[in-house]
């Protein structure tokens, strides 16, 4: 590269040396890598390792701004926030190896690239848009009121392509298919980071309601991105009425199965346990391979639990055929009454389904909330357009709101609760 220029490679920096006008370096690694990518330019570099991981986590950012920013207002500097995108791809990489595994890189650089919406994640390198580079203000200087929405976008750029650490670099996609197990797992992390790096849950639902709307809402066309057809035909989705529709269901509904699975997986006692394990052994059994979606509902059905297994035979057929390879989606109406009963309180409940076939089957979650943070009760199953019968249990003190679909358990058209 001309001297000016630091490049940052995959794998592992073995030596860097300078020819005339020219710096050269080379770079290796001991672990085989599916693809392989670079960045260079003017980059500033920090670095810490982390102690829990052991990772060491590299930022790379210039000092100035491509030339189609040149001339805005304001001090632009990306390289002062280099600092900030480290700390949130410090925190992916904590998070994901609690969830997913470890991770066999032992290092990732995280580096600007001039586009100013666009990531990409090679293994050990990732690319991050200029503009998670700017604080807020200078995103309003430079977009007006549309800086608002992007900063969804910010939040989430970074875990995501910190998650196709995992997914997509560690286990690959075996064909168009099956590529929602690489952007759509890596959208379901950047969720699962949203959960629990921010204080609040808010962001957390909003996530997951905009994911909703992108999958469900209707273009100029009528038709949902939904519409276009199964998630598992992949770009196959993109036709002249459906435009964008791969992107605006390959990533969150592949999210929302992933999402789905673990509510359905999740015990009171202990929590994301049965979840964990089971994306554990899938990252461990499937490592440096590309995979199918059939692969990961077998590793499903290995990890199946008693209240899964519907039809009592094993199979998470019944899952997949709705959520994978159909385009069915549910409406729920829920009604609740409380009532006291000396020392008690009685909760009676109905749920009702709406809106599918007659062999569309779902585990519905039930939510208490007592002290602010709704937690899970339990789960109806329901098969077709059906009204449960009432339930009833007795509750040792009253509830502020009993809920169904609190943490958008289920990806659901409508849900309606009335009680009293």
């Amino acid at each position: 590269m001309p001297k000016q220029f630091t490049t940052v490679g995959v794998g592992r920096l073995l030596k860097e040396w300078k020819e005339e006008d020219f710096a050269a370096s080379l770079w290796t690694t001991e672990i085989p890598l599916a693809v392989a990518g670079f960045n260079y330019g003017r980059f500033k570099k920090k670095e810490v390792t982390d102690s829990e991981t052991k990772y060491a986590i590299e930022g790379y950012a210039t000092s100035e701004v491509p030339d189609y920013l040149r001339g805005f207002p304001g001090n632009l500097t990306p390289s002062r926030l280099t600092e900030n995108a480290m700390v949130e791809a410090q925190n992916s990489v904590r998070l994901f190896t609690q969830y997913f595994g470890e991770a066999p890189y032992g290092r990732l650089a995280i580096t600007q690239q001039p586009q100013f919406n666009f990531g990409q994640s090679w293994p050990t390198l990732v690319y991050l848009p200029l503009s998670a580079f700017l604080d807020s203000t200078q995103r309003w200087m430079l977009m007006g009121g549309d800086a608002f929405r992007f900063t969804e976008f910010i939040q989430e750029v970074t875990p995501h392509e910190v998650a196709h650490q995992w997914w997509g670099h560690m286990v690959g996609w075996a064909s168009y298919h099956d590529q929602w197990l690489s952007e759509g797992f890596a959208d379901f992390s950047a969720g699962l980071y949203l959960l629990w790096t921010e204080s609040k849950p808010d962001k957390y639902l909003k996530y997951w309601e905009r994911a909703r709307k992108a999958i469900l809402d209707k273009n100029e066309f009528g038709l949902a991105a939904n519409d276009a057809g199964p998630l598992w035909m992949g770009l196959r989705l993109n036709t002249r009425r459906t435009g964008g529709a791969y992107n605006r269901l390959v990533y969150p509904k592949g999210g929302y199965i992933l999402h789905m699975l673990r509510s359905m997986m999740y015990e009171a006692q202990t929590k994301d346990q049965n979840f964990v394990v089971m994306m554990h052994d899938f990252v461990k059994t499937y490592y440096n391979q590309s995979v199918s979606t059939e692969d990961f509902k077998r590793m499903v059905e290995k990890h199946i639990t008693p209240n899964m297994n519907v039809d009592g035979n094993g199979s998470m057929d019944w899952f997949f055929d709705e959520w994978v390879y159909g385009t069915e989606v549910p409406s729920y109406a829920f009604n609740y009454s409380l009532s006291d009963d000396g020392d008690k309180t009685v909760l009676k409940f109905t749920v009702e389904q709406s809106g599918v076939s007659p062999r569309f089957k779902m585990l519905i979650p039930i939510y208490l909330e007592f002290d602010g943070k709704p937690f899970q009760m339990g789960r109806v199953f329901l098969v077709g357009n059906l009204k449960s019968k009432e339930f009833q249990t007795r509750l040792p003190k009253r509830p502020k709101r009993v809920l169904i679909n609190a943490e958008h358990d289920i990806l659901a058209s409508q849900v309606s609760v009335n009680g009293k």
